[in-house]
């Protein structure tokens, strides 16, 4: 009996469950990076804040959009990137989601809201990364806390001013913010502080000239609707830094 065509068979057979052995292996290992990813501390040596890490993978996403590819939005988490990109349609974008292992997913991103797309943009080619590791370093440091307390970084355009900035989420629910080449370091309360220093001096300036009038003299022509304003203004702006410097222009 010939035991020849048995034998092919075993090889075949063998070399199978060899091949499935393989492909099981290569998805356990993207399942376990994909679980890595999501469990990273900020301070760990692979971590995404740090600058080389940042660098690897921002280069990802260069490979997707190019040199000159305008983002978005980028938030850096410690085992992983989103970044949000233009595709220069005023209603689509791309999405791409970057793992520690180098792994890139990509989704569609639909447009809403107001605004033209060339006013909401930033060019990939303004991060620096080593800006972005130092200013979380910093913020934390802010808070007498470490990389580790750091749950992510986000770069978008600032909302009052317009211009990209770098804003660091602490995990006690505080947030830092500087700009993008990492000067006025600052938080939200601090801005607010300093618009309201601001106003309180500016109506201080204007007590004066009220007092000032003679006993007796007619009373002065009222202000500009502005002035008159100005104490409801305040009172509706409340702690939003931009609605206070409104209320003073």
């Amino acid at each position: 009996m010939s035991y020849g065509p048995f034998r092919a068979l075993f090889v075949l057979g063998l070399a199978g469950a060899l091949v499935g052995v393989f492909f099981g292996a290569k998805g356990a290992l993207t399942a376990k990076h994909a679980v890595d990813s999501v469990n990273r501390n900020g301070g760990d040596e692979q971590s995404m804040f740090h600058a080389e890490r940042l660098a690897a993978g921002l280069d990802k996403v260069r490979a997707k959009v190019g040199a000159d590819g305008q983002l978005l939005a980028l938030n850096i988490y410690p085992g992983y990137l989103v970044v949000d990109a233009s595709t220069g349609s005023e209603d689509r974008g791309r999405s791409f989601r970057v793992q520690e292992d180098g792994k890139v997913d990509e989704l569609p991103v639909t447009l809403t809201g107001p605004g033209r797309l060339k006013d909401n943009v930033f060019a990939l080619d303004q991060v620096d990364t080593a800006v972005v590791e130092r200013i979380a370093g910093r913020a934390a440091a802010r808070e007498h806390l470490g990389l580790d307390d750091v749950t992510h970084v986000a770069v978008a355009l600032e909302p009052d001013s317009g211009r990209p900035g770098i804003n660091v989420y602490l995990d006690n629910s505080r947030y830092w913010r500087a700009a993008l080449d990492g000067s006025g370091l600052s938080t939200p309360d601090q801005d607010a502080r300093r618009t309201l220093d601001g106003v309180e001096k500016t109506l201080s300036d204007l007590q004066p000239a009220s007092a000032a009038a003679a006993p007796g003299a007619p009373p002065a022509k009222p202000a500009a609707s502005g002035a008159t304003d100005l104490p409801s203004c305040l009172a509706a702006a409340a702690t939003d830094t931009a609605k206070i410097a409104a209320c003073t222009k």
